[in-house]
């Protein structure tokens, strides 16, 4: 009964849209991520979540308004000097078009569905037997002899013919033209190279005035808890055991043993009892109502009597006090001026991008005056082709919209193109260059190429199998090496990893059959213009005796990780075969 919507499935394509240009670049070519497959996987991540959401509440699952505190102020954007910072939180959350309420609805419903999968991939475990088991493998050696045969080696008893260039050349003249070519003039509207006004010293300090609220600290109070977990709904017998514990860990505290130790031996609070119950700084309304009112009543250094909160009893420690304070404009200046900026430029970058929306309109066949009107500077590309150029033709985009029929066709400028966030540009054809067939003379050598390669590729497959069939029959690889003028190629004892060898060629020796009383010898296919013989006459297990504690660990926690995936994998599975899922498979075109 939950519906993943296209605004939500926009949003994930947008987010992966953003990490894929911070990794790659603004101009990264993402033409990919619109593709019907890509968005197939990412509505199947949606739909995982969903699926997960939904198993975790059905459970009864539900994340302390603490934990979730604590997991926002653990996040590094959100901090300044290394502390959280409420300014910048609210800041990186209106860059984001979020506001903290959405923000934290949805970090309270990730948590939610992740509870029940941490769990089930936490239960993996791996055996000894396991461990030495991937030691074998993973140490073990082979050794053996190779001997490559490449198509550019074979010797043709004849060159490719006039005769079969010019059939060649008359079966593919499609191919061999010259590429079609297009320039455009085009405007842009760059947010970044907007001029913006300073602030006056007065401006600015009305901004600091009008938005003093936002620069309230509030009061903070660093905590720790121990929390005795009772179910939500517990009879009352559960209910008086719950607090008969919490008081006997009381009863410990006040006898002077560490409160951080007996948290964490002895609260049900997975997320703070490793820390020995540190819930770090929290704010008034963080916690549920009892929860809250017992911390704000306690003075620095105090512990609580037994409080009942939504998920059982907690002791809690007040550990210090940060008292409520309001941000200096000094320290906000340089935040406020970024801002103004910031806004500046997205005003004027919204305004220059509409109006020059009007101006196209009104003259789609011109920029001269959209770009006299706007006072914007008209440009011109380097010719490109269909598979892009430089500067702006590097831009999937331009060139898609460069070669449209509305543009390409019938002289019209495009729609607004955009490079980035805030940078776009308006293109229009000024000259065209029609593919050309290109004279036989000019692509003879590169037919000659082709076909010469070609006879190559076939004669190297014959060659192959003659010399693999002399191989097996028993004729030495020293020998065959030697009748081809080179020598075989040694590997004695080398680990799958050898960073000495060819990766590819590693990587099928380890696939062979162990070699029994012979050797085992293959021709194996690299490529299609090269091969390799192949004889190999040991393989040794690693011992897993010899293997420190540190490679026990590391092949230990690759296993651990190995069954973690699948665990979590097969949870999922689970999840979706007792669901029913329709998708709407017309929408992802």
């Amino acid at each position: 009964d939950s519906e993943i919507n296209q605004q939500q499935l926009q949003e994930r394509l947008d987010q992966q849209r953003q990490q894929m240009r911070q990794m790659l670049g603004q101009d990264a070519a993402l033409d990919f991520l619109q593709t019907p497959e890509n968005k197939r996987r990412i509505l199947d991540s949606l739909i995982d979540e969903e699926l997960r959401f939904q198993d975790a509440k059905r459970a009864g699952v539900e994340v302390p308004a603490g934990k979730l505190q604590q997991e926002i102020l653990a996040i590094e954007a959100f901090k300044t000097g290394g502390n959280f910072d409420p300014t910048t939180y609210r800041s990186v959350l209106a860059r984001i078009n979020m506001t903290p309420q959405i923000f934290e609805e949805r970090m309270a419903r990730d948590l939610v569905s992740r509870e029940i999968a941490q769990r089930i991939s936490g239960s993996a475990f791996v055996t000894d037997a396991e461990v030495d088991a991937y030691i074998k493998l993973f140490n073990q050696t082979r050794s053996y002899s190779s001997v490559r045969l490449l198509a550019v080696e074979q010797e043709l008893a004849t060159a490719p013919s006039d005769d079969e260039i010019k059939q060649d050349f008359e079966g593919h003249k499609d191919e061999y033209q010259t590429p079609e070519l297009a320039t455009v003039e085009y405007v842009e509207v760059d947010s970044a190279a907007l001029p913006v006004t300073p602030l006056t010293d007065e401006e600015l300090q009305k901004r600091y005035d009008d938005q003093k609220d936002r620069f309230v600290v509030p009061e903070q109070r660093l905590v720790s808890h121990i929390l005795v977990e009772v179910a939500s709904g517990a009879d009352a017998a559960a209910q008086k055991a719950g607090l008969e514990k919490a008081e006997k860990l009381l009863a410990d505290v006040k006898g002077g043993k560490d409160f951080a130790e007996i948290a964490k031996q002895s609260s049900d609070d997975l997320g703070s009892k490793e820390q020995g119950g540190d819930l770090g700084w929290l704010e008034r309304g963080a916690n549920d109502p009892a929860f809250d009112e017992a911390l704000f009543k306690l003075e620095a250094g105090q512990i609580s009597e037994p409080v009942l909160g939504a998920n059982g009893y907690h002791l809690i420690q007040l550990r210090e006090v940060r008292a409520e304070s309001r941000r200096q404009l000094a320290e906000v200046k340089a935040d406020l001026v970024a801002e103004y900026e910031a806004e500046e430029r997205d005003r004027q970058f919204s305004d220059l991008a509409g109006r020059l929306v009007d101006e196209i309109h009104a003259d789609p066949q011109s920029l001269q005056g959209p770009a006299t009107k706007l006072g914007l500077e008209i440009k011109r590309s380097e010719p490109f082709s269909r598979t892009g150029g430089a500067g702006i033709a590097a831009n999937p985009d331009v060139v898609k919209e460069t070669f449209a029929e509305l543009v390409l066709e019938r002289g019209l400028t495009s729609d607004l193109i955009e490079l980035s966030k805030a940078h776009i540009v308006a293109v229009r054809v000024v000259d065209r260059k029609m593919p050309e067939p290109r004279p036989l003379e000019s692509v003879r050598a590169e037919i000659e190429g082709k076909l010469k390669l070609a006879a190559q590729r076939k004669q190297l497959e014959a060659r192959v199998k003659e010399l693999e069939a002399k191989l097996v029959a028993g004729t030495a690889i020293d020998a065959i090496a030697g009748e081809l003028g080179k020598t075989a190629d040694k590997a004695d004892a080398v680990v799958r990893t050898a960073g000495n060898q060819d990766a590819k060629l590693l990587e099928q020796v380890f696939k062979l059959a162990r070699p029994g009383a012979a050797p085992v010898r293959k021709a194996i296919k690299m490529t299609d213009d090269e091969y390799a013989l192949v004889e190999l006459t040991a393989v040794v297990d690693g011992d897993p005796k010899t293997a420190d504690q540190a490679a026990r660990d590391a092949a230990k926690s690759t296993l651990q990780n190995q069954a973690t995936e699948s665990e979590s994998a097969a949870y999922v599975a689970a999840l979706r075969k007792q669901a029913t899922i329709i998708v709407a498979e017309d929408r992802l075109q």
